[in-house]
């Protein structure tokens, strides 16, 4: 259905019985960012629940609530800037309906607050990619988080 959101990877039971995975919200350009560097994530141990934010309004709760309810962390990785993106709504909502379920901040991946660059070369510096989200989940590992 269009007004879910789809679980596109499930962390492995393992990984999160042993506390090594992360809920990772995206959606977009953000899917295939995040489905490339799964296997680099896996090759440490570590494993995401990936979910791909299909509609906005409504947001799926339900499905976020049910990954959080396994992983107790989450990142989204979104392509708006800091403030009034899509990423501070979603986080918001998080912060409001499953804070009892979070064991550290929500971490949000995106832009700063700047104009992008029209240069496709300078707007690869301020665009957040899958190298961002594999520091977001070794840095909850580490509780630098």
């Amino acid at each position: 259905p269009i007004n879910k959101c789809k679980l596109v990877h499930k962390a492995s039971d393992d990984a999160v019985a042993g506390g090594r995975a992360v809920t990772v919200l995206t959606y977009l350009h953000g899917l295939k960012e995040c489905q490339s560097v799964l296997p680099e994530i896996q090759a440490e141990g570590l494993d995401i629940d990936l979910i791909e934010l299909r509609s906005l309004k409504p947001l799926d709760m339900e499905t976020i609530r049910d990954s959080l309810a396994r992983t107790h962390k989450v990142a989204i990785l979104d392509e708006s800037t800091n403030s009034g993106g899509v990423g501070a709504t979603v986080s918001a909502l998080i912060h409001e309906q499953c804070f009892d379920l979070l064991d550290a901040p929500v971490k949000r991946l995106c832009m700063d607050d700047a104009p992008v660059p029209y240069a496709s070369s300078m707007e690869v510096a301020v665009v957040k990619r899958g190298s961002d989200v594999v520091k977001a989940v070794f840095d909850f590992m580490l509780k630098k988080i």
